[in-house]
């Protein structure tokens, strides 16, 4: 019932970011979509939900650690190509260090998503002992530039941060942008994120990349505009 999700550039890879006006990040997709020979791919609806323990430690590290931080959270796709019919959700624990993005993903039927998040899911021991609790949902429409084997861009819009309740979040039935309803904050910014395996990547992909990475998180961001979290003083949203 339980199978890892797929792909090595999303197991383990580098990555980086940049948060872009809508006109810029125009520009950054009509060039992805030339290196596809003209062709735009489809967007996918995603509700991500995080979660977190009591204190929020993982939020913490997430703000003041950023290349140094674990992430534990939810995916649903809208379409969810390969669902078969079935309503399922992708559970994910993402590690953050020094440059390097590594996940561990495995695919849970909705059904079943309480009891995997408490300690059923033995291929993610970090989660198990049910001192897990969802803290923030994040809603967005995503377009994948997958260009080769060995990297790929992924454009979010429309990024929205919602409040959650436990009911929500391990309900049977899928978590959908309808079942959130609006959200307490709206992001009008895009954000590109490129991921590769250490390849050379086009002079023109390197470029938006300069000073190093870009400290965006959608777990932090959501977790200062939803909460008003901050850690030592550091405040997570960035404007």
């Amino acid at each position: 019932m339980i199978s890892f999700a797929e792909g090595e550039v999303t197991k383990l890879r580098r990555e980086f970011k940049r948060v872009l006006e809508g006109p810029e990040a125009k520009g950054v997709c009509t060039r992805l979509s030339q290196e596809l020979g003209g062709y735009l791919p489809p967007p996918t609806r995603i509700v991500s939900v995080y979660f977190d323990k009591e204190g929020f430690p993982l939020a913490e590290r997430a703000v003041l650690t950023p290349d140094n931080c674990i992430k534990v959270r939810t995916k649903e796709y809208s379409p969810d190509v390969g669902a078969a019919g079935r309503e399922r959700v992708v559970l994910e624990v993402k590690r953050e260090r020094s440059g390097l993005t590594q996940k561990r993903r495995v695919w849970v039927p909705r059904a079943e998503l309480s009891r995997a998040l408490h300690g059923g899911v033995s291929l993610l021991p970090l989660i198990a002992g049910g001192s897990l609790s969802p803290v923030l949902a994040v809603t967005y429409r995503r377009h994948v530039y997958q260009v080769s084997r060995t990297w790929r861009v992924t454009v979010d819009r429309d990024i929205g941060f919602h409040e959650v309740s436990p009911e929500l979040a391990l309900a049977p039935t899928a978590l959908t942008v309808e079942r959130l309803g609006l959200p307490a904050f709206e992001d009008a910014r895009v954000v590109v994120e490129v991921k590769h395996l250490g390849a050379e990547l086009p002079e023109w992909l390197a470029a938006l990349n300069p000073g190093g990475t870009t400290a965006y998180s959608k777990f932090a961001e959501g977790m200062a505009r939803v909460h008003g979290f901050a850690a030592d003083g550091v405040g997570a949203a960035r404007g």
